[in-house]
């Protein structure tokens, strides 16, 4: 169904690699430099200067290209382990067929114990096999039971329709209505479910599976003895493949969630290492850099040839290939961003299962919580100065440095001036974040060897004097006191920063400068007036990256006090055997019947308790989505008609819309079954597995069955060929059959574990190859009359291959015609759609923020960690505001990312009509994730406003004026939040926009300010904590407007605006009213 739902499969399907593919695809010259994201062996110490890793031993030697291949594969011993471990329950289902009193139990639905045990997934972790294995047994056991229910109404049919005198064999049309009746029913529930609850799509199958074998074989079924016999032997083998899955798991190479959760967070950490060396290395890139020389002229400087830029040419561009701020050091930075997102999303995943099974280890459930709490703290702050380019870029694009056209010398001056002062904004820094990387590098190293996560380095020996000068090491105890001073004096170098930025830019100070009161202004000279405006942005620039790095230096800080404690706790002495909590269970079991994910219609105040207190109203942002057509039932029978209501809600719903057209599609195939003049035909030409291909082979969307049906075709095209060489290279010994079937299916397991979108596919050449295989095997065992005793006759194996085939592609085939008729679900629609959605949880979001801010500002917030806490003779606002947020930003980072997928598959669709405007979506959603990072960035950098929590100092005099000043100038206009409201209903229903919208303004908070107070922002108050967050604030403020733009362009360019305005243009030109308005945005900031 959803590829949503297979992604998930996979990646809970690979307990080490799948799970955590970064850490195994990277190679140890990248632990180096703290770009590993998960291997197991030690990073080296972390270079002085914090920006590079070294060349070891002179030049490295370039790898061969057949290590350059084998290592693009990511073949390392857990891969090869998990690629074994899932091959075995097969492999050992049909081997054990080979015994007589095995076949005679099964007799010939032997093949069903080998298929079973595969979708058994015995290499998942512990905790997701636990959870994916009592579903499916609990799912079997329901469908056996109501088969059973299925058989004895069509027996009874058939038992009621046949003349007296007559046999009860044979064809009967009412055996055959009821049975396909109860098939049409099963399928269309199993198919709602799959739809509606992506958790259950491998349950699903196993159902469709088990109904489809009992309710086709079942229309020959002369009385209720045989129907349960066969019934019987039908589960057995069903439970039989679960028990080799469950044997294989937990006694071969078993494989816990706690260690994928280890393994990610030693990834993680190392990764958030490489980020800050990569981005350090990137800060000293572009001292030198000059954005404003031609690409083809840098190019000719460098000595590339002409070749080279051809083969280029025909490469798909790398992201940020074109940034005119872009270097090699860029480079890596975005593709380890990647990776470190990437491995953000799966570990969210991880770490609850992990908390929820019973192991044997060192560290308890809520330990699991705690290290990915204050982890995941610091990944804000490093994403945030990751994004330095983006500021950088930005800007370039805003003053037009991208535009190739010719300007004046004055012009040409100003931006060659620009330039330089970034040159020496990262000239006067790279001396203090190369010191700050390096100390972050030993604080990361330092909690990696706590936790016992790495292998702690070899001891070098050392004369007595150098011991005494030499600072604690990672990993001892004295290193948190020592990294916490050094944390300490990078954030009170702020004055001594700012003197040489003052320096830098020939402002002179006076000497009083620094103790003078903030009421009474030093006035500055005209001439520094002149360049304050352009000072101040670029000092705000400044304070932006120091802040971010000072934040992660002290969330590491954190973490490393953390393990120090449970350290001392005597946590690490020796393991235990620990069990979930009873509200993790409770959890796990309410998770397991609902959508982890919130939905329109979730109330965010549902564990608030008013304790006898009086209730405070939230906001109506915080309850459910009001019905525009219908009141709030005030009576029982209003309630009865809300109850009943929902009855037609779920026949309209797209969940029960799919289930039909499923049911459509099976039973296209199906009625074959159920005719009299059809039925031999299909059980003798085996089209069973064409309708088990139809209801496992459907999905929503036009572009992935098209897609999945070009794929799944070509993966039992592959199995045929494979199945042949399984059988005539052995010339159809037994023994030797079973060996390549078992390594076939080994390396079919490789895309299970690296490559997501094809893991159906690869269940589907593993299914084709025992269907083969093992039905051939199955005839030499129980011999030809008792295999052809179902009615379908026993062919070789150069003939069964092509039938499988061609059953599997007239299943598939018909399951594409039935998504794409009546009418195609195209991924465009959905792409629409979903981002209308996340625009809409944007606008929440967005709202969400700017209420935090207001409520830390104001002093009202509470505290966020207890819910009903008092706070200003009102309870406690924080916590409710942090629980939305971070469920809201959460659903932002799933919908983003089925976001990527359905644009990915959009353009498998076939196009009828014009072109799908590809660009304007992708503009889009690149916009939608740099928003959601800069609002998180204000949300994180607003906490230093807050003071409200238990065991803050307060404030500062010029704290307190400050938010004085504030509350005076506070924007009331809300413009961004309409804006995000407008673009989200207008892109859902089509509708153009509303003319005369007015866009944000940069900068606007700061002139208020000052306007109400001009000193109240002068850099005296540069080390005021507040002043840096103000600083990073105004900077994502500029950013956040600036995105906004783009998104009513681009919005306004696919739905277009309300205007019956006229003027004259010229028939060359092209311009229109957006261009002019965006050059006169652009003349207003410049």
């Amino acid at each position: 169904m959803a590829e949503s739902a297979e992604k998930q499969k996979m990646h809970d399907a690979t307990p080490v690699n799948g799970s955590n593919d970064t850490s195994e695809q990277t190679k140890n010259d990248e632990v180096r430099d703290g770009s590993s994201s998960g291997s197991d062996e030690r990073p080296a110490p972390a270079q002085p200067a914090g920006v590079a890793a070294p060349k070891q031993d002179g030049e490295k030697k370039k790898p061969s290209k057949l290590k350059q291949w084998w290592d693009k594969l990511g073949l390392d011993l857990m891969t090869v382990k998990m690629m074994i471990k899932g091959s075995i329950p097969p492999t050992v289902a049909i081997a054990m067929y080979q015994s007589k009193p095995v076949a005679e139990v099964y007799q010939t639905l032997g093949y069903l114990v080998a298929i079973s045990s595969i979708l058994g997934f015995a290499i998942m972790p512990r905790g997701k096999f636990i959870q994916h294995m009592t579903l499916s047994i609990v799912a079997i056991c329901f469908a056996a039971a109501l088969n059973l229910l299925a058989c004895y109404c069509f027996t009874q049919a058939r038992l009621h329709t046949t003349p007296a005198g007559q046999p009860l064999t044979g064809y009967n049309s009412s055996a055959s209505a009821v049975a396909a009746l109860w098939l049409i029913i099963q399928i269309y529930v199993i198919n709602v479910v799959r739809a509606a609850r992506p958790q259950f799509q491998f349950q699903a199958i196993l159902c469709s599976i088990f109904c489809i074998v009992s309710l086709t074989y079942g229309t020959q079924f002369p009385d209720m003895a045989y129907a349960t016999s066969f019934m019987r032997r039908l589960l057995e083998a069903f439970l039989t493949g679960f028990a080799l899955a469950t044997f294989t798991h937990f006694f071969v190479f078993p494989t816990s969630s706690r260690l994928v959760v280890f393994k990610q967070l030693t990834g993680y950490m190392q990764l958030l290492n490489g980020v800050l060396k990569t981005q350090t290395a990137y800060m000293v890139s572009i001292e030198s850099h000059d954005p404003l020389k031609p690409k083809a002229a840098e190019e000719t400087a460098d000595g590339k040839k002409s070749s080279t830029k051809k083969k280029k040419k025909k490469e798909k561009k790398a992201p940020g290939s074109d940034d005119i701020w872009g270097t090699p050091a860029s480079m890596k930075m975005r593709e380890l961003m990647a990776k470190l997102t990437e491995l953000h999303t799966k570990l969210h995943a991880d770490i609850i299962p992990a908390k929820r099974e019973v192991a044997w280890g060192k560290l308890e459930s809520h330990d699991l919580t705690e290290l990915w709490k204050l982890t995941r703290s610091v990944f804000l702050p490093v994403l945030g100065l990751a994004s330095m380019i983006n500021i950088l870029e930005r800007q370039a694009e805003l003053h037009g440095w991208k535009d190739e056209v010719e300007v004046s010398q004055e012009v040409s001056g100003t931006r060659h001036q620009a330039v330089d002062t970034v040159h020496e904004a990262m000239r006067f820094l790279h001396k203090p974040f190369a010191e700050m990387t390096a100390t972050l590098d030993g604080a990361f190293q330092h909690v990696l060897l706590t936790l016992e996560l790495v292998k702690p380095p070899k001891k070098k020996p050392a004369d007595e004097e150098s011991k005494g000068n030499e600072a604690p090491a990672p990993g001892t105890s004295g290193f948190a006191e020592t990294y916490k001073k050094k944390v300490d004096d990078f954030y009170n170098s702020k004055k001594s920063s700012l003197e040489e930025f003052c320096t830098e830019n020939g402002i002179k100070l006076p000497p009083d400068f620094w103790e003078s009161s903030f009421i009474h202004q030093q006035s500055l000279s005209p001439e520094q007036e002149t360049n304050r405006d352009r000072h101040q942005r670029q000092l705000f620039f400044v304070l932006y990256l120091e802040y971010l790095l000072w934040r992660a230096a002290k969330g590491v800080l954190e973490l490393v006090l953390y393990v120090d404690k449970r350290k001392q706790e005597g946590a690490f002495k020796r393991s235990k055997l620990i069990f979930p909590g009873s509200k993790t269970i409770y959890n796990w079991v309410k998770s397991t019947w609902h959508r982890e994910d919130i939905s329109q219609e979730d109330s965010f105040t549902a564990d608030m308790d008013s304790g006898g207190m009086e209730s405070l109203y939230l906001g109506e942002g915080f309850g459910k989505m009001k019905d525009p057509e219908h009141e709030a039932p005030r009576n029982a029978r209003e309630k009865f008609g809300e109850a009943v209501r929902k009855i037609p809600y779920f026949f309209r719903s797209d969940s029960s819309a799919f289930g039909f057209r499923v049911v459509a599609a099976t039973m296209t195939m199906g009625i074959v079954c159920y005719l009299r003049a059809t039925q031999q035909f299909f059980l003798v030409n085996r089209l069973l597995w064409a309708m088990i291909m139809v209801a496992i082979s459907m999905n929503r969307t036009a572009g992935q069955s098209t897609f999945n049906f070009v794929m799944r075709v070509f993966g039992t095209a592959v199995a045929m060929v494979a199945a042949y060489v399984i059988w005539y290279i052995v010339d159809g010994k037994t023994a030797g059959a079973i060996v390549f079937l078992w390594l076939w299916m080994a390396i079919t397991f490789y895309p299970i574990l690296k490559m997501p979108k094809f893991i159906i596919v690869a269940i589907l050449s593993m299914v084709t190859a025992v269907l083969i295989i093992g039905y051939e095997l199955q005839v030499g065992v129980i011999g030809e009359g008792a295999a052809t005793s179902n009615g379908q006759p026993a062919y070789p194996v150069y003939i069964l291959a092509p039938y499988r085939l061609a059953t599997v592609a007239g299943g598939i085939l018909v399951a594409y015609i039935w998504t794409i008729f009546p009418f195609p679900i195209s991924e465009s629609t959905e792409l629409r759609k979903d981002l209308a959605a996340s625009l809409n949880l944007m606008c929440i979001f967005y709202e969400n923020v700017q209420e935090t801010v207001k409520s830390r500002v104001t002093g009202e917030a509470g505290s966020k960690e207890k819910k009903g806490t008092m706070a200003l003779a009102c309870r406690s606002h924080a916590y409710n505001l942090e629980k939305a947020r971070l469920t809201i930003f959460t659903q932002l980072i799933f919908v983003l990312e089925n976001l990527k997928t359905n644009s990915a598959f959009s353009s498998f669709q076939l196009r009828v009509g014009g072109r799908f405007p590809h660009e304007e979506y992708e503009e889009l959603m690149t916009c939608m994730r740099r928003l959601l990072l800069w609002v998180s960035l204000a949300s994180y950098a607003s906490a230093d406003f807050d003071h409200s929590e238990p065991g803050d100092e307060g404030h500062s005099i010029w704290a307190a004026e400050f938010r004085k000043v504030i509350k005076a100038s506070a924007n009331t206009s809300n413009r961004i939040t309409s804006l995000l409201a407008l673009l989200a209903s207008s892109l859902s229903n089509g509708q153009p926009l509303p003319p005369y919208l007015q866009m944000p303004q940069t900068f606007e908070l700061v002139r208020r300010l000052e306007h109400v107070d001009p000193d109240i922002v002068s850099i005296r108050h540069i080390a005021e904590p507040e002043y840096s967050a103000f600083a990073v604030m105004q900077v994502t403020s500029q950013c956040i407007n600036t995105d906004v733009r783009k998104l009513v362009k681009h919005v306004k360019n696919l739905v277009g605006e309300i205007d019956f305005s006229y003027r004259a243009i010229k028939s060359s030109s092209a311009s229109s009213f957006d261009d002019d308005d965006d050059d006169d945005e652009k003349s207003k900031t410049d």
